[in-house]
C-alpha cells in the first residue's frame, strides 16, 4: 500500500512544471525518416535505472492523484490527454513531454469518447514509491 501525503506539504515543495510541446520541435529529414527533437532533459539525481510503462486510460476517466517520494517521471503523451500537477490542469497533445518531479501530485483525465495513452518513464525504477493524498488534508 502507498504512503500518504497532504497537499499543503506538496505545495511548499513545488518546483517549476516543465512541458515540452511536440508541435514546437524542429523537424529534420534523415535517411528514410524524419526526426523531431522534442526535449533535452536534465534530472535532479544521478540515474542508474529507468522503468518504461505504457499506460492506457479509459474514456471519461480521471485517475486518482498521487506523488512519489524518490523518483521523477517523464510522461510522453501519445494521445490528447489532460494532466493535473499539484491541482493545476495542463492539456497535452500527441508527442508532448512533461517532467513530474519528486513530491509533485499528479493525475490524468480523458475526454468523453476518447481513450488516453501515455508512455511513462520512471527515474530511477522504483516500484513502491507512490504516496497518495490524505482525504480532507487539502485545508
Amino acid at each position: 500500500m502507498g504512503k500518504y501525503f497532504s497537499y499543503p506539504a506538496i505545495h511548499t515543495l513545488r518546483k517549476m512544471v516543465r512541458i515540452y510541446r511536440a508541435k514546437d520541435s524542429v523537424k529534420a529529414g534523415r535517411a528514410g525518416y524524419e526526426a523531431s527533437y522534442v526535449a533535452d532533459l536534465t534530472f535532479g539525481k544521478s540515474l542508474d535505472s529507468c522503468g518504461v510503462i505504457l499506460v492506457d486510460i479509459q474514456e471519461n476517466v480521471k485517475t486518482s492523484p498521487h506523488a512519489h517520494e524518490h523518483l521523477e517521471e517523464v510522461f510522453i503523451a501519445m494521445t490528447k490527454i489532460r494532466i493535473f500537477i499539484n491541482e493545476t490542469q495542463y492539456d497535452l497533445n500527441d508527442g508532448d513531454v512533461v517532467i513530474v518531479e519528486t513530491n509533485e501530485a499528479h493525475s490524468f483525465e480523458t475526454e468523453t469518447n476518447e481513450t488516453g495513452r501515455i508512455l511513462a518513464l520512471k527515474f530511477p525504477n522504483l516500484k513502491d514509491d507512490k504516496v497518495v493524498p490524505v482525504s480532507g488534508s487539502e485545508n
